[in-house]
């Protein structure tokens, strides 16, 4: 007798929670086309309001302000976003783990929103410092956390040799490598192609190197 009503409510619950999901998408979706069409300065909260067809105190219930939106985006075209970046590999295989997490920021590099949001804060940041914070904080900085976990992982296993510090400067030192061969050639050149060979051969001469300097020579490994 008394389960039904709570049936009712879970099943009530669980409609409240897409409705809020599926709200949050909507305003996403607008303000990333209507960022991109229009710039940051030009757009405002209520354009993307209408836009995503979600009312003015519903945006404002999910971001309270424009900077904000704009770095929910930052961190949805990251991954960064809770549950959704792909799981880390499991230590103990660091060449292989490395090529997978190294293809897939390549990925993430090629993805056309990428490119087109980073032209946006480049081009205004100076005005709005707001975006390179957010820029940074909601999207490049938990990404180089999970990168630096990941090695953490595998010095912890006994695969890779190195200090807190090299891990953090390895992090970087591994997606710089990427960044600066797929990602920055064709953000100054925008009809560059790059085949998916090249793109595998950057990475993998990435990882190389990170192993090279930080590998456990195999007579050592565990």
């Amino acid at each position: 007798m008394t389960s039904a009503p709570a049936e009712k409510g879970g099943g009530l619950a669980a409609y409240r929670a897409r409705v809020v999901r599926a709200k949050r998408a909507a305003i996403l979706d607008a303000a990333i086309a209507t960022f991109l069409e229009n710039g940051y300065d030009r757009t405002s909260l209520e354009t993307i309001a209408r836009t995503g067809k979600v009312s003015t105190g519903t945006l404002f219930k999910h971001f309270p302000t424009k900077a904000a939106l704009f770095g929910a985006i930052m961190a949805r075209v990251w991954d960064a976003e809770p549950g959704a970046a792909p799981p880390a590999p499991a230590p103990g295989a660091p060449r292989a783990g490395l090529t997978a997490i190294g293809l897939d920021y390549a990925r993430l590099l090629r993805a056309p929103q990428v490119e087109a949001l980073f032209r946006v804060v480049i081009a205004e940041a100076p005005r709005f410092p707001e975006l390179g914070r957010e820029l940074y904080e909601r999207g490049k900085a938990p990404y180089l956390a999970r990168v630096s976990a990941y090695l953490a992982a595998e010095a912890a296993a006994g695969t890779l040799t190195m200090t807190p510090k090299e891990q953090a400067e390895a992090t970087r030192q591994f997606l710089g490598m990427i960044n600066d061969q797929i990602f920055w050639p064709r953000f100054l050149v925008t009809d560059l192609a790059i085949p998916e060979t090249e793109v595998v051969q950057v990475v993998q001469a990435a990882v190389a190197t990170i192993l090279a300097r930080y590998g456990t020579p195999p007579g050592n490994a565990p």
